[in-house]
């Protein structure tokens, strides 16, 4: 399962990639139809996996620059923030990997998991 996380595939055919672009999902799993979205508002659960992650990450980031550089706490904000930036993206999409695998992990069947043809 952690590989398949760390690798953003699919959490039935470890095969399928969850994402497409930078933060496109597609609706199934190009290997085996596996249905990504149960539901509507199904990555709700992934957004407090993101805020969970984005605070470590930030957090972490904080620390680090307040110990290289020494600056004031306002400037050490700016500038950790600025670095975090860029990492949003990776928190979206590896928020929505560890949610769909772990609900995945719970519940496993669902109707709507057929595979297209």
């Amino acid at each position: 399962m952690l590989r398949s996380i760390a690798a953003l595939r699919c959490p039935r055919c470890h095969g399928g990639a969850l994402f497409t672009g930078l933060i496109d999902m597609p609706e199934r799993c190009g290997v085996c139809g596996l249905l990504f979205e149960r539901e509507h508002g199904y990555f709700v659960g992934a957004m407090a996996i993101g805020y969970g992650l984005s605070i470590v990450l930030a957090g972490a980031l904080f620390f680090a620059v307040l110990a290289i550089t020494r600056w004031s706490v306002e400037w050490v904000l700016v500038a950790s923030g600025a670095l975090f930036l860029p990492l949003a993206p990776v928190v979206f999409r590896y928020a929505r990997a560890v949610w769909i695998h772990l609900d995945r992990r719970i519940d496993p069947s669902d109707p709507g998991d057929a595979p297209y043809g």
